[in-house]
Parts: C-alpha cells; structure tokens; sequence
C-alpha cells in the first residue's frame, strides 16, 4: 500500500485526484490533511512523516494583491520544506507547477521558485521529487473566476450574463481527469523529473472556447 497525502485536498485538482485514488483501496491509503497543518510544525510533521507521496497542490491562485500570492504559496513550500527536513523523510514529492513559470507574473514566478526550493531539498537530501508543469486546468467543479476560464464563462452564461473576453490568446488546455491520470502515472512510476512537461491534450483561442458553450447553452 502507497500511504498519499495530497495538500490542498480540498481545492479543484486536489479533489478529483482524491476522490479517483480512494476508488484503489488495494494501492493507496490516503493520509488526511488539513490546511492548518501549515500553521502547527507537530501537525506538519505527523502528516509528513506518515506519507510515502506528498502532492503539494495547495497555493493561492488568484487575489487582487499579486504580492500576496507570491508570498503565500512560497511561505508554503517553505514550511513543507522545513517539516522535510525536521523528520528526515524520504517521501517521494510531486508538486504542481504551471506552464505560467515563464510569464512576467507573481504567480508563474511562486509557482516556479516553489518548485526549485522542493528541487534543492531533493538534491540535498536525496528524496525524490516530480516537478508538475501544467496547462490551464477545467472540468467539473472548477470555480468561476479562480480555476479556469472556462468555468468562469459558463458560470456567466447559465446567469444570462455576457463573458468579456480581455485577450483573445490561444489556450493550451488538459481535462482534470485526464490530469489526475497522468498524477496518478507519475506516482506508479515514482519519477524522479523536477521539470515534467504535462502535454495539453487540446488547444483553442479564448473566443472559440466562449463560443462554443454559447451554442451548448442555445442548444
């Protein structure tokens, strides 16, 4: 039995690879965790030093203040980092990166420096670590104006609203099932790739994207 502890359990990807990994009682035992683990070095612990996996998908996504995006989901990886060390473990870590590393942004900007931080511990202490870059993430549960656009533009249409498209940009998209999957994957294999391409599996301009829900919702 794999014992898995899934940060950020509660949030969109966390709950859908959560509730698919209950579903393989004989392969995983899932190791509960709270948000405030991050606030108690005991509880952090406990829960570090009882996972064989840890997938770090807790961070904050969006907030009007981009500094306090970039400060909380680095201070995470930070307090994550320290409890690695305190209890020496050896757990495979896999966490969730963006395909936004490479934007002028705090967030791409968290999101990769979390990932070196969690690379440099795997060096040091020779764990083991898959580093997660991912496209734009939709499907079931999404919420508006947070997840994805595309939840977004359908939380807008069903209320009879009309979605403002900023910029007309092609996005490179991947299903949260079909993420799961390739999770789910990489803790089989134990892959130890700090920087793991996650390939899109569809792509489309923004208009396209509203258009086509447009004619779901006339239909």
């Amino acid at each position: 039995m794999i014992r898995v502890g899934i940060t950020g359990s509660k949030g969109f990807i966390g709950y859908h690879l959560y509730q698919t990994l209950a579903l393989h009682k004989q392969e995983f035992t899932l190791v509960q965790f709270e948000r405030s683990f991050f606030d108690n070095n005991q509880s952090l612990d406990e829960f570090v030093s009882s996972c064989d996996v840890i997938i770090h998908l807790a961070a904050l996504n969006r907030h009007s203040d981009p500094e306090l995006i970039y400060e909380t989901n680095k201070s995470l990886v930070k307090k994550l980092v320290a409890s690695l060390k305190r209890t020496s473990s050896k757990a495979h870590l896999i966490i969730s990166s963006s395909t936004q590393e490479e934007r002028d942004n705090l967030y791409g900007k968290s999101k990769k420096e979390g990932r070196l931080l969690l690379s440099k511990w795997a060096n040091e202490s020779g764990g083991s670590l898959t580093g997660l870059i991912i496209p734009n993430v939709f499907g079931p549960f999404g919420h508006p104006f947070y997840n994805s656009v595309v939840a977004t533009f359908c939380h807008q249409i069903a209320r009879g609203e009309t979605p403002k498209i900023d910029i007309d940009g092609d996005l490179k998209l991947i299903y949260v099932g079909e993420l799961v999957e390739e999770i789910i994957s990489v803790i089989r294999k134990n892959d130890n790739s700090h920087e793991l391409l996650i390939p899109f599996t569809s792509k489309a301009k923004v208009s396209e994207i509203l258009s086509s829900l447009q004619y779901f919702r006339k239909s």
